[in-house]
């Protein structure tokens, strides 16, 4: 195909696909040489600057060296390939973290010079005996055997120092953020959740709804908006999370509606209670409280879903029509499940109206 029929959206993609096989761990792929030769020029991926003209993939890729570079570790054989200030070759690596250019520059090296330029054919290092008054740490590090003729190998370690297979998957598992576990993840997230309930409910938990005591701390709006500010369903106070889940008033009567399916003892309709309630059974397996997080994640989101249908479509609150959501909707995910025998799950179909009717059994 001729540069002259290649769309401005395929170059791009083709320069992104060159872009990326730049940290290609295996050093292979069909435009790792290219990126070598017209990239890098010679010059180790970890100093290039990001400046000038780059494509869009080539930004991004030295935008995150900071957050691989710990993982990718270089196995001397040779030594030819491996930069000996730049890349990670020993546990005091990089070595540009503590010796300057400048004192490359002096002892008659360059930023560019590989671990075998740095070895010399008695097996010792060449750099000034100097060295290791300014810098110490080099006192206990031995030069590696090197073989000639043979190429270094490029490695992925996790975080605790042990060889993986590189993949996306371990790319993901070594670099994402990570926060302690909480307690009631498991009452949010369930093989038997509804996804844009539990989503929802995420948001809930979390506090990152658009509810006006949010948008007041932002500043959004006028003040004089902000001071007419009340809860579109109750008409009192301004909403918030807490208020809306479920101590609003309209909200409240929901909440008691549906709850009288439940058995959730004694919570009530304050979001602490519900919250300390999730805290001590998110991790159930029973069918009564699997039920109950159906129920909790359902009633968040219609009780949100009718307040902004008040606030932006001016509809009037209807407590019954917003009940027989909630309830329809559980009752439909209900219907998938396979109860075990037994009273209690015989108590909850009934409840929920999943047994047959004597209508609906087969005369014949």
């Amino acid at each position: 195909m001729g540069a002259s029929n290649i769309s401005p959206g395929m170059r791009e993609f083709q320069e992104c696909v060159s872009d990326i096989e730049a940290f290609d761990i295996n050093s292979s792929g069909m435009h790792f040489t290219w990126i070598h030769l017209h990239k890098l020029k010679g010059r180790s991926v970890w100093d290039i600057k990001a400046r000038g003209s780059i494509s869009w993939g080539w930004r991004k890729i030295l935008s995150i060296r900071n957050a691989v570079r710990p993982f990718i570790w270089k196995i001397a054989r040779s030594g030819s390939q491996i930069n000996a200030w730049s890349d990670n070759w020993c546990q005091f690596s990089p070595l540009n973290s503590f010796i300057t250019p400048r004192s490359i520059a002096n002892a008659g090296f360059n930023i560019n010079t590989n671990l075998a330029d740095l070895i010399d054919e008695n097996g010792q290092w060449k750099w000034p005996s100097a060295w290791y008054d300014i810098y110490p740490v080099l006192i206990g590090l031995h030069a590696p055997p090197l073989t000639q003729n043979l190429v270094d190998r490029t490695i992925w370690k996790d975080l605790e120092g042990n060889t993986r297979p590189f993949g996306s998957m371990e790319v993901w598992h070594n670099t994402r953020h990570r926060e302690q576990p909480v307690s009631w993840v498991n009452g949010v997230w369930f093989s038997q959740c509804i996804p844009r309930h539990s989503f929802h409910l995420w948001l809930v938990i979390k506090n990152k709804l658009k509810t006006q005591d949010r948008l007041a701390s932002w500043e959004a709006g006028s003040d004089y908006n902000l001071r007419l500010m009340c809860c579109p369903l109750c008409k009192h106070d301004r909403d918030s999370r807490d208020h809306l889940f479920f101590s609003c008033s309209f909200a409240s009567q929901v909440w008691y509606n549906v709850k009288d399916l439940l058995n959730m003892g004694e919570v009530n309709d304050s979001w602490q209670s519900i919250m300390n309630w999730m805290d001590q059974k998110a991790n159930s397996k029973k069918t009564e409280h699997i039920v109950c997080k159906l129920v909790i994640a359902a009633a968040s989101y219609f009780i949100w879903h009718e307040r902004n249908n008040c606030l932006f479509s001016n509809k009037v609150a209807n407590v019954n029509a917003v009940c027989d959501k909630i309830k329809n909707t559980v009752r439909l995910r209900l219907m998938g499940f396979n109860f075990k025998g037994g009273s209690h799950n015989q108590s909850i179909q009934e409840k929920w109206k999943l047994l047959p009717s004597d209508e609906d059994k087969d005369p014949g």
